[in-house]
């Protein structure tokens, strides 16, 4: 098997910045709740030799309603080879048993993305469709992500390079 890829850590100050950003608006937020988490924060792994996906999980305890979205600030982020592309799919069971899916589709994550000025920090944006409230765990895996190789068009020449994290490449 091709090893293509790393998983790391954001730093300590990125994931902090991203957890205050995503959850923090008009809240007071412990940082020392935060940094427990940081440090608890599982990297994606396989859970058996011919799995294809790296399972993702969340980092912290939370409550979905039915019919809201949540995004999550995973805390990892991937170093990959360059001509490797990381596509997030639901875990299957998630979205059978629970009705969880995957708010933005089929989530890309390009090999540029580690270099963006959010450290390439990953996040998972999902929308609870079921009819029962969704109570994550910290550790539950909710999301996999496998590596696929891709190609370009023979008259594709780009030299632009990302900068910014989520969307900046509109």
């Amino acid at each position: 098997m091709r090893r293509v890829a790393k998983f790391e850590k954001v730093s300590w100050a990125q994931f902090q910045k991203d957890y205050a950003d995503t959850f923090g608006e008009g809240k007071t937020i412990n940082m020392d709740d935060v940094r427990k988490i940081y440090d608890n924060i599982k990297l994606p792994c396989r859970k058996t030799k011919f799995s294809a996906g790296h399972d993702i999980s969340i980092p912290f305890d939370i409550t979905l309603p039915s019919k809201e979205k949540l995004m999550i600030p995973t805390g990892i982020r991937c170093k990959m080879d360059s001509d490797y592309v990381m596509i997030i799919a639901p875990r299957s069971s998630m979205g059978i048993k629970k009705g969880l899916r995957i708010s933005n589709t089929i989530p890309v994550i390009d090999s540029d993305y580690y270099n963006a000025n959010n450290e390439g920090h990953i996040f998972i944006s999902v929308i609870n469709d079921g009819k029962n409230v969704i109570k994550f765990k910290t550790g539950d895996n909710i999301v996999q992500a496998m590596f696929v190789p891709y190609g370009v068009a023979d008259n594709d020449v780009v030299t632009e390079e990302r900068i910014g994290g989520i969307g900046s490449t509109d």
